[in-house]
C-alpha cells in the first residue's frame, strides 16, 4: 500500500487515468512489456501503487505531478525502500528528476531532504553503488 499525500480520501481511490487525464487506455499489441506495465499501473488506484510500481512510473516520467509527492511522502522517513531491484532504488528514480520539478515545489524538495538527512553510509542496508551514482545523486539533491 502507499502513502497518499495529505488530501481527501477519494485521491487515494482514484487512478492515474483519473487523476492524469487523459485516460491512456491499453497497451498497443505490440507494446513492450515496460510499456505494457505503465499502461496497466495507470489503471491502478494510488493507494496501491507499491513501492517498485512508483519507481518504474517516476523513471518513465509519467504522471510525475502525482507520484513524486507519494515517493517522496514515503522516502521523507525511510530513504531506502526497496521496489524490486536494490535498497534505496525508489530514491534513486525520485533524485533523477529533473531540478525544475524541485525548484517549482520546494516543500517537496525539503522532505526529500529531511528523507536525505536519514541516510547513513555505515548502514547495512545502505546501497553499495560502485561508480558513486548514489552519493553523487544525493549531493546533486543537497544542493538544489
Amino acid at each position: 500500500m502507499t502513502e497518499v499525500p495529505p488530501g481527501s480520501a477519494s485521491l487515494g481511490a482514484s487512478t492515474l487515468d483519473q487523476v492524469d487525464p487523459p485516460a491512456w487506455g491499453p497497451a498497443p499489441q505490440d507494446a513492450t512489456g515496460l510499456v505494457r506495465r505503465v499502461h496497466s499501473l495507470r489503471t491502478v488506484p494510488l493507494v496501491e501503487l507499491g513501492i517498485d510500481d512508483l519507481r518504474v512510473l517516476i523513471a518513465q516520467d509519467v504522471a510525475r505531478e502525482t507520484v513524486v509527492p507519494i515517493a517522496v511522502g514515503m522516502l521523507r522517513y525511510r530513504p531506502l525502500l526497496e521496489g524490486d531491484l536494490y535498497p534505496g532504488d525508489l530514491l534513486m528514480a525520485v533524485l533523477r528528476v529533473p531540478e525544475a520539478h524541485w525548484a517549482a515545489h520546494p516543500d517537496q524538495l525539503a522532505a526529500l531532504r529531511e528523507g536525505l538527512d536519514l541516510l547513513d553510509p555505515d548502514d547495512p542496508q545502505y546501497p553499495v553503488v560502485d561508480d558513486d551514482e548514489l552519493e553523487a545523486a544525493v549531493a546533486r539533491a543537497r544542493s538544489w
